[in-house]
């Protein structure tokens, strides 16, 4: 294995740091954390694992091999700044959510292995919880719950048999009709939902420069402003940076929708957008008119295209969603005027009470895409030295959290280190491939037709 790294795909991006050495926010959430950039790796050094990618995934997996083996030499290099990419501007849900949901992992698995998967996914959104709770993380976390909310009556139909899917398999969801959505927010435009009262929300900029700090007071050595230039497999691996090189024993590649820049499962894992808007902090006045200022639980609409929003701590409501865009040579964007433009118009229909509060910021990111939604983990490379989790599809906050309790005693293990706990059963995306996409025009091509198809069929079910 040989990968090497296009700068294509950020030609138009501004740099997350200056030429002065300051750094610059994309996200709401950026700028809630104050950022004095690291410094870069400026020589050669060895390690036992390197991990490249500086956010949750790689963060995850950094913390658990120190804290399984504490001895263990770990590196860990980064692009930007720790949380600039996708870890810094989701929406900070942490949710079990698998596949499209839990009825499509049950058609696609069967029920007792969906299940399972399921069972994994709470675990992960409870060690959020934990690992918070235990390093005393201020991430303005708000265990909230996640109220799916039904627009239409044949969403409200899928919706009805997901819940009983749900209760099958021993999950504690409910079912509301349009007076116990009531209870919870009040529009119009809702008629039912399925209320699952596990998750939680969180501000991700801030767990992840908190988890920056766990990781190095456990012995992580962190490099930012540190981009991968190659990777050479062999024994070790070696990693060339711009001004220096790691030679490590194990590798792990934590760049989820980014890998692909790298060459890294380009035709299997599609670096798709969504995009995110957020208004100035409401009155009392304001939040109460919209029914959400008393149990202000996390939200989101039953479509192909989403549309999830929630509040944050100084009581902004963040609203994103409506489209998912693959763009002609896999270039990132961070701003996209055409999608900001729809999102403020839907909420405006959703909340016509706000029809005159602001909207003070947008942006946008990539996530990591498998044609069937559902993640990657493993071990690859010439060695099975080279290590990846991918392909989150939008539900990564939670799982990549907990990436590396999956992956961490995989690698000790390998590396011949004893007395480690188990970790959890391996899920069966483990050493998964995903279905094969192409890569190039033809891949864009068949997305945006296949884009188009899941619009028109919102449209269909509220016809």
């Amino acid at each position: 294995m040989r990968l090497k790294s296009d700068q294509t795909p950020f030609r138009g991006l501004p740099p997350a740091v200056d030429a002065s050495g300051s750094y610059h926010p994309v996200s709401l959430w950026q700028e809630t954390v104050p950022v004095t950039p690291g410094s870069p790796l400026e020589s050669s050094i060895e390690c036992d694992v390197a991990v490249v990618g500086g956010g949750f995934t790689g963060l995850s997996v950094a913390y658990h091999l120190k804290k399984y083996a504490p001895g263990i030499e770990v590196v860990l290099i980064e692009r930007d700044v720790i949380g600039h990419g996708a870890s810094g501007r989701n929406g900070g849900f942490a949710m079990p959510l698998l596949g499209w949901d839990l009825l499509y992992a049950a058609q696609k698995l069967g029920e007792q292995q969906a299940g399972a998967a399921y069972r994994l996914m709470y675990d992960a959104v409870d060690h959020v919880k934990r690992t918070v709770a235990e390093h005393a993380i201020d991430c303005d976390l708000e265990a909230t719950g996640y109220l799916l909310l039904n627009t239409c009556a044949r969403r409200e139909k899928r919706a009805r048999r997901e819940y009983e899917v749900a209760h099958r398999l021993g999950f504690d969801h409910q079912w509301l009709d349009k007076a116990g959505v009531g209870e919870h927010i009040r529009a119009d435009t809702f008629r039912s939902g399925v209320l699952d009262p596990r998750p939680c929300i969180l501000n991700p900029a801030k767990l992840a420069r908190g988890m920056k700090g766990v990781v190095e007071r456990l012995g992580v050595r962190v490099y930012e402003q540190t981009p991968l230039d190659e990777l050479i497999d062999g024994l070790p691996v070696r990693l060339r940076t711009p001004h220096g090189a790691v030679n490590a024993r194990q590798v792990v590649l934590a760049l989820n929708g980014y890998g692909g820049s790298i060459g890294f499962m380009q035709a299997r894992v599609m670096p798709v957008h969504t995009y995110i808007v957020a208004t100035e902090p409401l009155t009392n006045d304001q939040l109460a008119s919209t029914g959400w200022h008393v149990k202000r639980t996390s939200l989101e609409t039953a479509r192909n295209f989403i549309h999830y929003f929630r509040l944050t701590a100084d009581n902004r409501i963040l609203f994103g969603g409506e489209d998912a865009q693959l763009y002609y040579g896999d270039q990132y964007k961070d701003q996209d005027q055409i999608i900001f433009t729809a999102l403020q118009g839907r909420f405006r229909e959703y909340f016509p009470t706000l029809r005159d509060v602001r909207f003070t910021h947008q942006w946008g990111g990539v996530l990591g895409v498998t044609l069937d939604m559902f993640p990657t983990f493993g071990a690859g490379g010439d060695h099975g030295s080279v290590y990846h989790a991918a392909g989150y599809s939008g539900h990564g906050v939670a799982l990549s959290n907990y990436a590396g309790a999956i992956l961490a005693p995989q690698i000790l293990k390998s590396a011949g280190v004893r007395d480690i706990p188990d970790g959890p059963q391996l899920p069966f995306f483990y050493n998964r491939k995903p279905v094969w996409l192409a890569s190039g025009p033809v891949r864009y091509v068949g997305l945006q037709a296949y884009r188009q198809a899941l619009r028109l069929q919102d449209k269909w079910d509220r016809a």
